[in-house]
């Protein structure tokens, strides 16, 4: 009796992915969603797999096709509320096509998302929307080996690897800035979020500092960091700071609503009156603002615009394969009673 020949081992996924030197994943993914894997990688992978003989399983691959209609959303903090405002909009929007959104907050700094970001994509998220600029230069290579969709928000840069649908923070505080020095003040405090990894921040910060430097006038600035975020405490706590440290301070811009109204809380305890001995301004115009006393000069952001926006770009590339373009919105200076001239 003729023994038959034994079997040859069957070429798995795992095989494949080592000889190609690439994860399980890119193997996957050059079979079934060719789109998310560079042209090179793919071709490379395909060859090796033909060589191999590995051939994915249909049902497998069947159901590895089916679309998840998951998006993901990278938000720093859910403790203010405009956060919630951009993503309601964006939520909104998703929604009405079908859409679900998984919302994850990272915190402020850019550098320290991968694995959040990670964490989204391997649940079978099929776009991103991320508040500020990408700043992790691996978690950069993994979004574009994967040919992710990706949207950054809250800031405009028309030079990064992805798409910025926002507003330019640096305009945006330069125009503050240069209002409250044609109300005569030459004496300013900026108090700022945390700057670690927070694009937004720098720019706001480096606008104050080249503003005020390149006004024909002599003027003098001060400089406070929260660590913890934008607080009331913060902002209460830091107006005591100035009238210690920087007593010619005629003039305070917070880089959050939620800051300035812990200033103009400090002044009134104080006995400071805003704005005769004190100018006050924010960022956000959050809906408290007008409401406040005195009623606080801000800078509106277009928060629901930008969810909007960005929902409307993703919905585009995900069906039609629409290109996503950089979009730049403008912010409105809101003239209120907590600043006045000097």
């Amino acid at each position: 009796m003729t023994t038959p020949p034994k079997a040859q081992p069957r070429v798995n996924v795992t095989d494949v992915a080592k000889a190609a030197g690439v994860s399980v994943a890119t193997v996957s993914r050059s079979f079934n969603l060719p789109h998310h894997v560079r042209d090179d990688v793919r071709e490379k992978v395909l060859q090796i797999a033909s060589k191999m003989g590995y051939t994915p399983n249909s049902a497998a691959k069947a159901l590895r096709l089916r679309k998840t209609n998951v998006i993901g959303a990278i938000i720093p903090t859910l403790d203010h509320s405009i956060y919630a405002t951009m993503i309601n909009a964006f939520q909104d929007k998703m929604a009405e096509y079908g859409y679900v959104v998984y919302v994850l907050s990272c915190g402020f700094d850019a550098g320290a998302i991968y694995d959040k970001v990670k964490l989204l994509v391997e649940r079978g998220a099929e776009a991103l929307l991320v508040v500020g600029d990408i700043a992790d230069a691996e978690l950069t290579r993994y979004l574009q080996e994967y040919r992710m969709p990706v949207v950054c928000t809250y800031s405009y840069f028309n030079d990064k690897p992805f798409p910025f649908i926002g507003f330019d923070n640096y305009a945006s505080t330069h125009q503050l800035v240069e209002y409250l020095l044609g109300l005569g003040h030459r004496n300013m405090a900026m108090l700022t979020g945390p700057m670690k990894g927070n694009d937004r921040q720098h720019a706001r910060r480096q606008a104050f500092l080249d503003t005020l430097q390149a006004s024909t006038q002599s003027c003098s600035h001060t400089l406070y960091e929260s660590a913890d975020g934008y607080t009331i405490e913060f902002g209460e706590r830091t107006l005591r700071r100035i009238l210690l440290e920087a007593p010619g301070t005629t003039a305070i811009i917070c880089n959050s609503d939620v800051i300035a109204f812990g200033v103009l809380s400090a002044c009134k305890k104080l006995g400071i009156d805003v704005p005769r001995q004190m100018s006050v301004v924010g960022f956000d115009n959050l809906e408290f603002a007008e409401y406040l006393d005195p009623p606080l000069t801000t800078l509106a952001i277009p928060a629901s615009e930008m969810g909007l926006r960005s929902a409307e770009a993703l919905i585009a590339n995900l069906r039609n394969g629409t290109e996503i373009k950089p979009v730049l919105l403008g912010t409105q200076l809101m003239i209120r009673q907590s600043s006045h001239s000097i």
